[in-house]
């Protein structure tokens, strides 16, 4: 294959401008937590200890942090329904722990409640029937 030079018989279409839109004064606020949310995490952190064992792996660590089991849209019932643990940094980052707590919290609130009313809060069952 032969390329000859078409740089002198090539002549490109030049776009049209567009006219730069005015950039807008206005500031962008991010969205700050509702005051209800705010209130709940308050008197959660309220009550807790933060130095302790981890309610998981077992392990004494001097910055526990509260982890809501359900959360995204399950993150106030979580609160509400006491569904909170004291765990580690380490527990808290790893998802197969956070799996396991789920299903963990789930038969305990089973042991005095029913699937079905642990459904209608949390939306879905965390527990695998065989």
């Amino acid at each position: 294959m032969i390329v000859t030079n078409l740089s002198n018989s090539f002549n490109p279409v030049p776009k049209t401008q567009q006219k730069n839109k005015p950039i807008s004064t206005k500031k962008v606020e991010i969205k700050k937590k509702s005051s209800k949310l705010a209130k709940l995490e308050r008197q959660r952190d309220k009550d807790l200890i933060k130095i302790g064992i981890c309610e998981f792996c077992g392990k004494y660590s001097k910055k526990l942090e509260p982890h809501e089991v359900y959360g995204g849209s399950n993150r106030k019932r979580s609160i509400q329904h006491k569904f909170v643990k004291l765990i580690c940094r380490e527990c808290h980052n790893n998802e197969e722990i956070i799996n396991q707590l789920r299903i963990d919290v789930q038969k305990e609130y089973e042991k005095e409640h029913t699937r079905q009313e642990f459904i209608d809060i949390i939306g879905k069952s965390y527990i695998r029937r065989k």
